[in-house]
């Protein structure tokens, strides 16, 4: 077993950048999930595997504002405030190595001290919508719902990561609208998986929700992804390379059936406008932290520069996050 592959088990490795034959890689995920607790634990695991720097979402598991106990409360009529202690304390207590997102809904009454307050704290680096759901709010996005989010970010200039489950092209209007924000596509940009069909189906819980989901979820791969390729005309657009293994029928290390995808995706993009991410809490697929990683590290179709680029170094430009 070569060094390489012996350090792709997670069995061994640098201390925050990788350092096999010579080298030396700033990395840096940009989703990991993490809460109540566990920061030691995965500084841990980024030194075994050469990562620098994470991003944090924080999420204990549950629908936010649902379950007693989380870091989140309610706020006007129903908008869910988040809050993200796990993650604070693990960036003041490992400078460097952590930073964090935050989650804001576009009901909250005082969305703008929500991002005021995100852009004045030493460690928050952007701002996150997550997939408007039902199907009712994917069309409140679609006729400007969210305008209080984009026009927030817009004001405090804060990035903005967007997750719309396959809808893609709904950001258009706002992009017409705020041309000045960095918005990062999250998950490929492509419809959840099959497998995940009833569990979306169960959530929305409308007649014709297995249908709906059924025919986005099955739609060839290859015309789903156009529609995200689509937004690389607009130079504020970035895209957030997460759930590959599973958004693009690329399941088992080393993800092999992405590769095609991604190599389109940085000669459209251009790999100064993407960004990877494991996700690895919540990663459907079953890999483990190192080999998502070391599918791309290791991805023989990528120039080192690219590597560079997707591994850490477009995050740092868009988020503002220097080494």
């Amino acid at each position: 077993m070569s060094v390489r592959q012996y350090t792709a088990t997670g069995k061994s490795g640098a201390t925050g950048t990788d350092e096999l034959d010579g080298e030396k890689m700033d990395i840096v995920d940009t989703q990991v999930h993490l809460g109540p607790g566990g920061a030691a634990e995965k500084i841990a695991a980024m030194d075994a595997i050469g990562i620098k720097s994470v991003l944090i979402d924080e999420w204990w598991g549950g629908w936010w504002g649902t379950k007693p106990g989380e870091p989140a409360y309610k706020v006007g009529d129903g908008a869910v405030r988040t809050t993200s202690p796990t993650a604070e304390l693990a960036s003041w207590t490992y400078p460097g190595r952590f930073s964090y997102l935050v989650r804001v809904d576009p009901q909250d009454p005082d969305i703008r001290s929500v991002a005021r307050f995100a852009r004045d704290s030493t460690y928050a680096r952007a701002l996150r919508i997550t997939s408007p759901m039902p199907r009712s709010q994917l069309a409140a996005f679609a006729e400007g719902a969210y305008d209080s989010v984009f026009a927030a970010a817009s004001e405090f200039g804060l990035p903005l990561f967007v997750s719309l489950l396959g809808h893609a092209p709904l950001l258009n209007r706002y992009l017409e609208k705020f041309p000045d924000i960095k918005i990062i596509i999250d998950h490929c940009g492509m419809p959840p998986s099959m497998s995940m069909v009833p569990t979306i189906t169960q959530m929305e819980g409308l007649p014709d929700s297995q249908d709906y989901w059924s025919k986005l979820c099955g739609a060839p791969l290859e015309a789903s992804f156009d529609t995200v390729l689509q937004l690389a005309k607009r130079d504020n657009v970035a895209l957030k390379w997460a759930h590959a293994p599973s958004r693009l029928n690329a399941a088992g290390y080393p993800n092999e059936g992405a590769r095609p995808f991604l190599r389109k995706a940085i000669n459209v993009f251009g790999a100064e406008r993407i960004m990877w991410a494991s996700d690895v809490t919540v990663n459907p697929t079953g890999e483990t932290w190192a080999e998502l990683l070391f599918a791309i590290k290791d991805n023989p179709d990528l120039s080192a520069e690219e590597r560079e680029y997707v591994l850490g170094r477009t995050a740092r430009n868009w988020l503002n996050w220097d080494d």
